[in-house]
């Protein structure tokens, strides 16, 4: 596979899925950034991903027969390691046989962690470079715990403007009217520091909106932190007392015209994971909000218009261009990532 085309931020980690979708012995498909990748998990728990295309006559690999420890593709039945290597072309004559050694199917760096599994999406397959695990997320949580609660959703819109959407504060109370959350006639205003952090920037951990239902289900005593991640994670961290409730959404580019959103959370309130379904619904039924109004973007966004900017409400969508900016023009002139964002204190009205 040649050098990138995509407009998205390359050599970089992308949320593929969540651990649980990914079975021992099976393979699924998913398109990840306009490429078509083949996902599994073999006979000992380990994933994989491949380009979904078996080498010989381009065929995907996902049509094949897997058996937890190689691919044998459908079509002349070339077998594939999980890490690419052909180990069999069944077809060869002995009296005449080939160097396999040299035939892969390009693979991809996986890694598995807190019930996510998260890609590496090299700029160009065919150049061999070693990961750099320094854009690798951080996650505010022990090694042994794990996200659940996963809600999957097909966004309307490339990956930009579903950030922007994910980090916008001022569309909350007029997209998710909810009685759950807050109304568009209960505006609020708010004084919010911000700090630079990995990869991005953080509203640093403050007593949560006195205007938003959903807090107040939490009882206690809380404070919350809300952090953002290139290429796009949300991160909030709830301290209830002295437990924790962490909710993440992730972005990852399914071509350069949809993106898929997954939220996950964490918590370790019993009471909440006792009621995890109906936490489950509400949060599938805010997050179908947003949804539908990418679906009334996107009619918006056809002719290209010129698209403004204004103020405090929408700082966060500046930073995340010049998150981005600096990322790229560090990778092209292959010098270390450095923040451009300062501290600051935002104000606006939700």
């Amino acid at each position: 596979m040649p050098t990138s085309a995509s407009k998205n931020l390359r050599n970089i980690w992308y949320v593929a899925c969540a651990a649980s979708v990914l079975k021992k012995g099976e393979m699924l498909e998913k398109e990840i950034d306009g490429e078509k990748i083949c996902l599994g998990r073999d006979a000992n728990g380990k994933v994989f991903a491949l380009r979904n295309q078996c080498p010989h006559r381009g065929i995907p690999l996902t049509y094949g027969r897997f058996d937890g420890c190689e691919i044998e593709c459908c079509y002349h039945g070339w077998r594939f390691g999980t890490d690419g290597q052909c180990a069999k072309i069944p077809t060869i004559s002995p009296k005449k046989p080939v160097d396999i050694s040299k035939i892969r199917a390009p693979y991809y760096v996986l890694k598995e962690i807190h019930g996510l599994v998260l890609i590496y999406l090299p700029k160009n397959m065919r150049k061999s470079e070693p990961v750099d695990d320094s854009f690798f997320p951080h996650f505010p949580m022990a090694e042994n715990q794990q996200f659940d609660l996963v809600t999957t959703e097909k966004m309307d819109c490339g990956l930009d403007h579903s950030v922007i959407g994910l980090i916008d504060p001022a569309h909350v109370p007029f997209v998710h009217q909810s009685w759950f959350f807050r109304k568009k006639g209960n505006l609020k205003p708010k004084e919010k520091a911000f700090a630079p952090s990995h990869l991005g920037f953080t509203m640093v951990r403050h007593a949560p909106s006195k205007n938003s239902a959903a807090y107040k289900l939490l009882k206690k005593e809380q404070t919350t932190e809300i952090s953002f991640q290139l290429p796009g994670i949300r991160i909030e961290h709830i301290i209830v007392g002295e437990q924790v409730l962490i909710s993440m959404t992730t972005l990852t580019p399914i071509n350069d015209d949809f993106t898929e959103l997954n939220h996950f959370v964490y918590t370790d309130l019993t009471w909440v994971k006792r009621l995890k379904p109906i936490f489950y619904r509400f949060g599938k039924a805010f997050i179908r909000q947003d949804v539908g109004v990418f679906q009334k973007l996107k009619e918006g966004l056809k002719n290209n218009p010129p698209l403004m900017l204004m103020g405090d409400p929408d700082m966060q969508a500046k930073w995340y261009n010049a998150l981005r900016t600096r990322y790229e023009k560090c990778q092209e002139e292959g010098i270390p990532f450095e923040n451009p964002i300062k501290p600051q204190t935002l104000y606006w009205q939700t």
